[in-house]
């Protein structure tokens, strides 16, 4: 019977053993599991300003497209004989209307992108920035429009006195 006792107090080191490693194992996968979850949140917002980078490239070569192959098929139009304007006339609306879709297509995606990581981060919704900053863009066209204007002013001023 004594062995029995051994035995039980072998068992109960072991359980205590197993216990304390379970613990110990408890106490340091947090920290990994946080690790872990951290570096794939990382990840997850370098993906996704890799993207967000790639998709304002596309909508810059969009705008790009939008001025030049339109108006390649509009010099043909003008270009060809009568029997032959119909046809480039459809390929330039085409054209158009095709640019148009892909370009709402970028961002769009590049909206829903930015929504899925601001609700993944907990941010609000209202900071989804759009890919192309028109109103910098609006800025610096104001300013120079205004420059101008003073210089020309300026100049016929100078004028009116001579």
């Amino acid at each position: 019977m004594q062995d029995t006792g051994r035995n039980s107090n072998k068992d109960s080191n072991m359980d205590n053993d197993m216990n304390n490693n379970a613990n110990n194992n408890v106490n340091e996968q947090p920290l990994s599991d946080d690790k872990r979850l951290r570096e794939m949140y990382d990840k997850l917002v370098g993906y996704e300003k890799t993207i967000h980078e790639q998709n304002q490239k596309r909508i810059k070569i969009g705008l790009r497209c939008i001025y030049i192959i339109p108006l390649f098929f509009l010099v043909l139009l003008m270009i060809v004989p009568d029997s032959s304007k119909i046809i480039f006339l459809v390929l330039w609306i085409v054209s158009l209307f095709a640019i148009a879709v892909y370009l709402i297509g970028v961002e769009y995606v590049d909206y829903k992108l930015q929504e899925k990581m601001n609700e993944i981060s907990g941010c609000d919704v209202q900071s989804v920035s759009p890919v192309v900053q028109i109103e910098d863009r609006v800025q610096e066209i104001a300013e120079r429009v205004e420059q101008r204007f003073d210089t020309m002013q300026q100049s016929t001023g100078e004028d009116a006195e001579q």
